[in-house]
């Protein structure tokens, strides 16, 4: 059995997501994806918010960005590569700098959810332009094909995302957790998108008109940025040619 049979065993045995990868490889002739094996993947960009940009196209001019904004050099992936996007979430970085893309070691670093910021801030005019992000939207697109259309991402709001199973505030997970904040806001797919290899992808993520809420006061910098997480099962190369 080699390794792609062995994907599509993995799928009928109760993993979904391998299977579709597997099927996508044999729709679109590239036998490389005969030597994956599965692997857990995540993908992220972050784009600041200078010049308050009501259109976002993450994982898209990527060469000269680099950790920690992008961990990817390129918008697709190899012949060996693949993704099954299963999860996804926005949220802000907040750096208090006023030079975009970069991180001193001075340089203080603040993180969080994008429903949790804009429930946080106490000035009324600033918390409006954070909240604001709360309407985003998302597509993906594959080679200029749409293949997931206008998500809103209000559907990853704590009160309406149907995978957080009645918990609707940071609270009632634990006190002061940034990161369990971000972990309401992620939503699930319900029919998760195939990221094939060799294949230039964005996600374009459209925003209301919003003031960029970040901070050039000298001595209270404040620079935000926006960055997008996916999550799913992925496809990578095996040595042994099995998975």
């Amino acid at each position: 059995m080699n390794s792609l049979e062995a994907l599509e065993a993995r799928g009928r045995g109760g993993n979904r997501f391998a299977n579709r990868i597997a099927m996508v490889g044999r729709e679109t002739g590239n036998r490389g994806m005969s030597k994956q094996q599965g692997t857990t993947r995540v993908i992220y960009d972050t784009i600041p918010l200078t010049g308050s940009p009501n259109q976002f196209n993450f994982f898209e001019n990527l060469a000269n960005k680099g950790f920690p904004w992008t961990n990817l050099n390129r918008n697709s992936f190899t012949d060996a590569e693949a993704m099954n996007v299963q999860r996804a979430y926005l949220s802000f970085i907040e750096v208090n700098n006023n030079t975009d893309y970069q991180i001193l070691a001075v340089d203080t670093v603040q993180v969080y959810g994008v429903f949790q910021r804009g429930n946080t801030v106490a000035t009324p005019t600033t918390k409006n332009q954070y909240s604001k992000f709360s309407l985003a939207q998302g597509s993906i697109f594959i080679s200029g094909q749409q293949i997931l259309k206008n998500f809103s991402f209000l559907s990853a709001d704590p009160r309406f995302n149907y995978n957080n199973q009645g918990l609707t505030a940071l609270s009632q997970v634990t006190t002061g957790s940034t990161m369990a904040a971000i972990g309401l806001e992620t939503y699930n797919f319900a029919s998760a998108a195939v990221i094939p290899p060799n294949r230039e992808f964005i996600v374009s993520v459209q925003v209301p008109p919003y003031t960029d809420p970040s901070v050039t006061t000298s001595g209270s910098e404040n620079n935000v940025y926006l960055r997008l997480t996916l999550e799913g099962f992925g496809a990578i190369p095996s040595v042994e040619g099995t998975l």
